[in-house]
């Protein structure tokens, strides 16, 4: 029997383990999409479920504390009717503001290119 010598290929190792590195992590990324197709709309409706029954018990504390809210909202218009109405007229400071700066923008020369 003839003696026979074994060459190691590391570029080819390499290669190949990263190939079956990233074939087993595409597996588990199909397996985690399937899981989540079923386990998805089982979550949402318990969820959907969950923050009807939420705003179904604050709907009925809001109903119970209607008089706290009438207290608020007439405490609120009466604020607002308190409140002078805003105007568009400017004062004379900032008139004297703009006058300047137009005055200044206006005496700087142009230079020519």
């Amino acid at each position: 029997m003839k003696h026979q010598q074994v060459v190691v290929d590391y570029w080819n190792m390499i290669k190949t383990s990263f190939t079956c590195l990233l074939l087993a992590f595409s597996g588990y990324i199909l397996i985690k999409m399937v899981q989540t197709i079923f386990w998805l709309p089982g979550y949402l409706q318990k969820n959907q479920k969950r923050l009807e029954e939420l705003a179904a018990k604050y709907s009925l504390e809001l109903n119970d504390d209607k008089s706290l809210a009438d207290v608020l909202k007439a405490q609120i218009e009466a604020t607002i009717e308190e409140k002078e109405p805003l105007t568009n007229e400017r004062s004379d400071e900032a008139k004297d503001i703009d006058a300047a700066v137009t005055a200044n923008v206006q005496s700087e020369p142009k230079k020519q290119k």
